[in-house]
C-alpha cells in the first residue's frame, strides 16, 4: 500500500472520530437542555402548586372562622291556624292557590282534551 492511500485511510479514520466525539457531545449538550428545563419547571410547578396550597387553606382558614352573616330559621306555618273559617272555605283556599301556583309554574292545568286538533287540521288520536 502507498504511503498516499495510508495517509488518506489515516484522515478518514481521524474524521470519522472527530465526527463521533462531536455527536456524542452534541447529545449531550442536548440532553443536559433538557434535564435542567424539566427541573426547572418541576421547580416552577412546585412553586405555584405551594403557593395555591397556601392561598387556598387561608381562604379556608376564612371561611371556618367567619361568623354566619345571617341565621335564618324557617318555620312552616299552616296559613289557617283557627277554626275561625268552615271546612268548605279552607279547601276552596287551597284550590285556588294549587290552581294559581300552576298557572304561574306555567305547567298544564288538568289533562288535554282528546279531540283537540292538530296545526294540520287532523283530529288527534
Amino acid at each position: 500500500m502507498s504511503r498516499a492511500a495510508v495517509m488518506i485511510l489515516a484522515a478518514l479514520a481521524l474524521a470519522f472520530g472527530a465526527g463521533w466525539k462531536v455527536a456524542v457531545l452534541q447529545r449531550d449538550s442536548i440532553d443536559l437542555v433538557i434535564e435542567r428545563s424539566a427541573t426547572a419547571a418541576g421547580k416552577e410547578g412546585q412553586r405555584i402548586a405551594s403557593e395555591s396550597a397556601r392561598k387556598l387553606e387561608g381562604q379556608l382558614d376564612e371561611i371556618r372562622n367567619a361568623p354566619p352573616r345571617e341565621i335564618r330559621t324557617e318555620l312552616v306555618k299552616p296559613v289557617f291556624t283557627s277554626r275561625c273559617l268552615s271546612d268548605e272555605f279552607v279547601s276552596m283556599y287551597n284550590d285556588a292557590t294549587t290552581k294559581i301556583e300552576g298557572a304561574l309554574s306555567g305547567k298544564p292545568q288538568g289533562a288535554l282534551p282528546r279531540a283537540a286538533t292538530a296545526p294540520d287540521g287532523s283530529a288527534g288520536k
